[in-house]
């Protein structure tokens, strides 16, 4: 069995539960007489069990009527006669049965990009409310075609209704079950029927009668509304919706129709073609730009109450066409799968992989360096090939195309920047070669297996086994091309300071999975090399790798840390060209997370020996050179740390294998304490975007910007800033990052020069909507270069192109599965039916390989409310529907025992055991019935495998686990990128592809328009990405922040400045920085800027306040602090202002702010209203 096979095992349990039997389901259980109204059994335990109809093989429901049995694809009865549907003279056509949203019914409803909204006149006379009900009786779609002479369109509904069977037992009461009898209705409507102008024309179908004959008691109406495509003058061209409505007269399930799907197919004469855009003005080059990419992915139908489907269309790109449209109550749709693998077509039509072995290149063999100039030569054909088809593109998408290419021409151009100079500079030869050696041991040691301690007879722990050999594998070590082209075109700017592109940003925006991590590393690995090749004693931090999430920040963290090991290893051995100052790598990240203070991490490592239920704050839990374990060891009372020392009065991790390398006096090169990356300015500071707020409060943070005790240049700045996931860096947080981000510019330039030499920025983004105007916000830099550049179709950059498998058959995508059902009652009813079917459908798949990878249920949520809903969905709606499912079906309940909560809400310690414990997978080939094991429990190993893990958005980035295939979204995501990276989580390893089952909650009109176009949606997801909105100099930002960066900036060139008198000059050097970056980014803001400097300015002055801060823990008075940690309140006996500062940029959007005020400010010191 292959994965795509066990993955349609678990969709199609979910159809079956939710949807109903599929056509070719073989008939379960008995067979009994349905021909008739009733059924007698003899005794009383006859009618236990599972049945089907003896004559039309067709399902019987004996425990609950079928109402309440499926809850997608029902239609209830309208109540209205057939054929009363429309009076004569009504110009409109009304559905009925389709009504108003549930809730917010005047919101506008959401809008898909690239689609008419329905709100528009195109649609607004033919009402489709009933298909919004609770209990719709109505589902329609729209689409447009092109209706010739003689041309017809074809109609098919499907669909099934329940018939009542009386059934008596001897000693039982009378019960009710229920059969099934499917239909299916033909009906053909004519060019004249399309034509008709505004009407709404019922059609006559044909019944087919489904073997053995039996002629349906009821059936569905269908009918279709025609009209004129608004701005069109062609009068071949009409907008058509096609409606089918359940007007049987009466209530109840036996009114009611079940698997209503439908379809229209063109017939010879008609065009079914794209559904009419949203016109969007010609000028903009992003949407041109958009529009070339995804001209192969046109909506051709949109649906009402349900969603609409297609086959991928034929034609030319001016005019597509597809065959047929239907209607989908689960709709599905796979996703592209992208490899970043390049491949050479060989003349025999073959294919050989093209990679570049870090070894050779670090070794300089000709080797190597055939293998470069091979991918270089490759993305320069495609490049021309490309070009050359730019004139068979229809003409207004040359213009876009003709943009691209000229793009990738200049980063081919880059790339070959970077290569010539690799081979005519010794000093960016040597920084290549060495970087690559590091990168291909960085690989090895991060790879090797967690050596367990083992306490000796003299109790010390030792590992177990013996000291790995670092070996590279014939196999491994090599660039992905996309790798080695980023690294090349980004090498001139790092290893030449005063290069002219020094200032561009470059921006990846690449598939997850795809290297971006190896990427970076090698990037930091020649910027730390050069600096020192340069200049031997420039020590100090080099590269800043700023996140997002502590999850993330952690886990880059130990990654990284191999590759210090590395570089500190190649440095012991090169001291003369690399300097005596040892490489290193530091954590900086908030109090919770990390100890901040020597003092702090003292104290923690003893609570943690103490108590085991104390955080562990130290994060490195195994040796990043050699792999053995180190950190908490449980012992009968509190635990013992190994690895973790403490020294004279420094804290340091020391290897507990004697054969390592950093078993030594000195331990590893790791730093995790604020005060000891302060004094050693570590080669790499990772840390959270936020923490670059306490600069104001710690002056000491100058030692990472090579800046001495006072303030004077020490070292060179850091040269290389990677901010990742940059499309979380939006909104309030990037408006917030965006007003420091000027003093943070500064303090990274070297002003020893002239001109000054800046930063270099490499950032990485999940979204390309406006990337230009975020980077300007954000870092004040013009100049941005995408990596990879566009091509001229979505998904085919060079560096990565669709997947396929050895046979040159597509790769499975991820696939898509939504799910609405308005007629549950409730989204926790569908989620408690989605997670029963995905838990029993897992022992459903016999190969245990393929059964790992669907065993464990990611469920992501939007809030920890609703993440405590499921909680308790899982201890008892789930518990009790899987008794249900046995007494039902027969099966063996596989409850969901082993749940996991990955959230914010879980310490910072606990977040890499339980990834740990997420990728445990299902041992099998012991268990001679892998389900029956797991279901009792008896097996020890199976019993650890996570069965439901409950996630919120700290899941978005940096879980990266190969075995999970299988996901459920409960609601539709805040953001298009969120919802592609929390679903980028599943379906990494082409042998588990991803299937995620995204819930819509009925009630929200948000998730109802993402449903109702599901495919538009899934097929052009990059593209309905939102942009991103950064506004760092809006008046609420400057209200909380601007005295903030200000400081920032003044404390850490002038450690020993004090608040009073008032610094004006120091304070105007930073607030004209700040003015510069206004200018530049927003320069209508600059009237509010002016007056909220000038009132801070005369705050300041007329306060005289005679310390920085208002807590003890900065050295500060209660009494005479100018800044106080915003969300405490003033000390009441203090009557001068003090400012609320941000120790964090989160939370910068407080819904609410409660003030509780004892006294007030006198009326010179009140806060000033701004006039815009």
């Amino acid at each position: 069995m292959s994965g795509v096979e066990a993955r349609d095992i678990v969709e199609a349990a979910v159809r079956r539960e939710l949807f109903g039997p599929p056509d070719e389901e073989a008939p379960s259980g008995d067979p009994v007489d349905c021909s008739g109204p009733s059924l007698t059994f003899q005794t009383k335990g006859a009618i236990n069990g599972q049945f089907h109809d003896r004559d039309t093989l067709e399902e019987v429901l004996t425990r609950s009527d079928p109402l309440r049995r499926y809850g997608v694809g029902v239609l209830y009865s309208g109540g209205t006669p057939t054929g009363g549907l429309a009076s004569e003279g009504d110009d409109s056509a009304v559905i009925p049965g389709l009504a108003e949203s549930e809730e917010t019914p005047e919101e506008p409803p959401t809008e898909v990009r690239g689609l008419r909204r329905q709100d528009q006149p195109d649609s607004d006379d033919f009402d489709l409310s009933d298909a919004n009900r609770r209990k719709p009786s109505a589902m329609a779609i729209s689409f447009k075609v092109r209706i010739a002479a003689g041309a017809a369109l074809k109609i098919r509904v499907t669909g099934a209704y329940y018939d009542p069977v009386k059934v008596t037992a001897p000693d039982t009461p009378p019960l009710k079950w229920w059969v099934r009898r499917p239909f299916v209705l033909n009906a053909v409507a004519s060019a004249d029927v399309l034509r008709l102008e505004r009407k709404r024309s019922p059609l006559i179908t044909t019944p087919v009668v489904i073997e053995p004959k039996i002629e349906p008691r009821i059936t569905p109406s269908v009918s279709i509304f025609s009209r004129a495509v608004p701005g069109e003058v062609d009068p071949e061209l009409r907008l058509v919706t096609l409606a089918v409505v359940d007007d049987v007269v009466g209530t109840g399930a036996g009114s009611a129709f079940f698997q209503v799907a439908f379809s229209a197919t063109a017939q010879e004469g008609l065009r079914i073609e794209p559904y009419p855009d949203v016109e969007q003005p010609d000028s903009d080059p992003e949407e041109e730009s958009i529009a070339l990419l995804y001209r192969h992915r046109r909506t051709f139908a949109i649906g009402h109450g349900c969603a609409a489907a297609w086959e991928d269309p034929a034609g030319e790109d001016s005019t597509p066409t597809v065959p047929f449209v239907k209607a989908d109550a689960l709709p599905v749709y796979e996703v592209t799968s992208l490899t970043p693998d390049v491949y050479e077509e060989n003349s025999d039509g073959t294919r050989t992989s093209v990679s570049v072995s870090m070894e050779e290149l670090a070794n300089n063999t000709a080797a190597g360096d055939r293998q470069v100039e091979k991918v270089l030569a490759l993305y320069a054909q495609w490049i021309r090939d490309r070009t050359a088809s730019i004139g068979d593109l229809p003409a207004r998408y040359q213009r876009a195309a003709r943009e691209h290419v000229k793009k990738c021409t200049e980063a081919l151009k880059r790339m070959q920047e970077g290569w010539y100079l690799v081979k005519i500079n010794p000093l960016a030869a040597r920084a290549f070669r060495l970087a690559n050696f590091a990168m291909l041991y960085q690989q090895i040691r991060s790879r090797l297996e967690p050596r367990d301690l083992i306490k000796d007879k003299q109790g010390v722990y030792r590992p177990d086994g013996d000291h790995p050999a670092a070996t590279p594998d014939p196999m491994g070590g090599c660039w992905r091309a996309f790798q080695i082209a980023f690294i090349l075109a980004c090498l001139p700017e790092l290893v030449d300071p005063t290069h002219r592109k020094r200032t561009l940003v470059d921006l990846i925006f690449f598939p997850t999975g795809g290297g971006k991590t190896e990427a970076y590393l090698g990037a930091s690995a020649i910027s730390l090399l050069a600096r020192r090749l340069r200049n031997p004693d420039d020590a100090g931090t080099d590269t800043l790798m700023r996140y997002t999430l502590r999850l993330l920040t952690a886990q880059q963290f130990l990654r990284a840390s191999s590759l210090i090991c590395v570089l500190e290893d190649v440095r012991s051995r090169m001291e003369h060209d690399l300097g005596t100052a040892p490489f290193g790598i530091g954590v900086w990240l908030g109090g919770d997370s990390t100890p901040n203070r020597w003092t702090a991490a003292k104290r923690a490592l003893a609570e943690l020996r103490r108590d085991s239920r104390i955080p562990n704050k130290f994060l490195l839990l195994k040796c990043p050179w050699c792999g053995t374990r180190m950190g908490p060891v449980s012992k009968s009372r509190g635990q013992d740390t190994p690895g973790y020392v403490w020294s004279g009065d420094r804290f340091l991790f020391r290897c507990q294998d004697e054969m390592c390398r950093f078993s030594g006096r000195d331990g590893l090169p790791v730093h995790v304490i604020d005060e000891d990356i302060y004094e050693t300015g570590p080669s790499i500071v990772i840390g959270t975007v936020d923490k670059f707020a306490t600069m104001a409060w710690q002056p000491a943070a100058r030692a990472m910007f090579g800046l001495g005790e006072h303030g004077e240049r020490v070292y060179s700045p850091p040269g290389l800033i990677i901010q990742d996931e940059l499309h979380l860096i939006s909104g309030p947080l990037g408006s917030m990052v965006g007003l420091y981000e000027p003093m943070i510019d500064d303090l990274t330039t070297d002003r020893r020069s002239d001109p000054p030499i800046p930063a270099k920025v490499i950032a990485s983004t999940a979204t390309v909507r406006r990337y230009e105007d975020q980077i300007l916000g954000l870092f004040g830099r013009k100049e941005v270069a995408l990596f990879p550049p566009h091509g001229l179709e979505e998904g085919r950059s060079f560096f990565a192109e669709p997947a396929r498998l050895a046979g040159g058959e597509p790769a499975p995508g991820r696939r898509y599965l939504g799910v609405m059902s308005p007629s549950l009652g409730s989204t926790q009813t569908v989620q408690a039916r989605v997670a029963a079917a995905t838990l029993q459908a897992g022992p459903q798949i016999p190969d245990p390989a393929d059964r790992d990878g669907y065993w464990t249920n990611v469920n992501f949520l939007n809030s920890l409310r609703e993440l405590g809903n499921t909680l308790s969905l899982l201890d008892s709606d789930v518990p009790d529907y899987l008794v249900g499912l046995q007494r039902r079906d027969g099966i063996t309940p596989r409850y969901p025992r082993n749940k996991m909560e990955l959230t914010s809400r879980r310490r910072s310690d606990e977040i890499p055991k339980a990834i740990e414990e997420l990728e445990l997978r299902l041992p099998h080939p012991d268990c001679a019935d892998g389900a029956k094991c797991v279901s009792s429990g008896s097996c020890p190993e199976n019993a650890k495998c996570v069965d439901i893990c409950l996630a919120s958005n700290i899941i978005e980035v940096g879980v990266d686990i190969d075995r999970l295939g299988l996901m459920t979204i409960v609601g539709q995501p805040k953001t298009t990128a969120q919802y592609i990276q929390v679903s980028g989580r599943v379906g990494r390893n082409v042998k588990t592809p991803g299937l995620v089952i995204t819930i819509y909650g009925a009630a929200k009109p948000r998730d109802r328009s993402h449903y109702e176009r599901f495919r538009t949606y899934h097929q052009q997801l990059y593209a309905q990405v939102e942009p991103t909105s950064v506004t760092p100099f809006a008046e609420p930002v400057l209200k909380r922040a601007l005295h903030a960066a200000a400081i920032s900036r003044m404390r850490q060139l002038n450690p020993t400045l004090d608040p009073s008198p008032f610094p004006q000059v120091e304070f105007d050097d930073s607030i004209a920085l700040l003015r510069a970056r206004a200018a530049l980014v927003d320069s209508e803001e600059l009237p509010v800027f002016d007056q909220w400097v000038a009132e801070r300015s005369r705050q300041w002055a007329k306060g005289e306040r005679t310390t920085w801060a208002t807590v003890n823990y900065f050295n500060g008075d209660p009494k005479q602090g100018l800044m106080r940690p915003a969300g405490d309140l003033a000390d009441p006996g203090n009557k001068n202002i003090t400012w609320e500062t941000p120790m964090s940029m989160r939370s910068v959007d407080a819904e609410c702010q409660i003030s509780v005020t004892l006294d007030y400010l006198s009326d010179d010191l009140e806060e000033p209203e701004v006039q815009a």
